[in-house]
């Protein structure tokens, strides 16, 4: 998680087209890079998500796992850092 998010061919189309939908206009390059920030802190945050969904469908809250709980818990810090680069890059647009 503590890897930025590698873009394929996919994600980067999914970037791409929500940069594109936030940007209104493509041709402003200042406002397409703060939309592409925006939309890659936001695939970030989905792919945190998506972990965290993984993780809880494993763990066995009964049985006192510690080291379970502790990757759940570090997926609140890397939530918390992704919304902050989002927040930062949506007052850029």
């Amino acid at each position: 998680m503590s890897l930025p998010l590698q873009l394929d061919l996919e994600t980067s189309a999914k970037a791409d087209a929500i940069a594109r939908a936030l940007a209104c206009d493509p041709a402003d390059q200042e406002r397409l890079s703060a939309a592409t920030e925006v939309a890659q802190a936001q695939l970030e945050l989905l792919r945190i998500r998506a972990v965290r969904a993984e993780l809880m469908a494993m763990v066995d809250v009964a049985s006192g796992n510690l080291e379970q709980l502790q990757r759940l818990a570090a997926l609140d810090r890397y939530e918390r850092f992704a919304h902050s680069k989002r927040r930062r890059a949506s007052r850029k647009l």
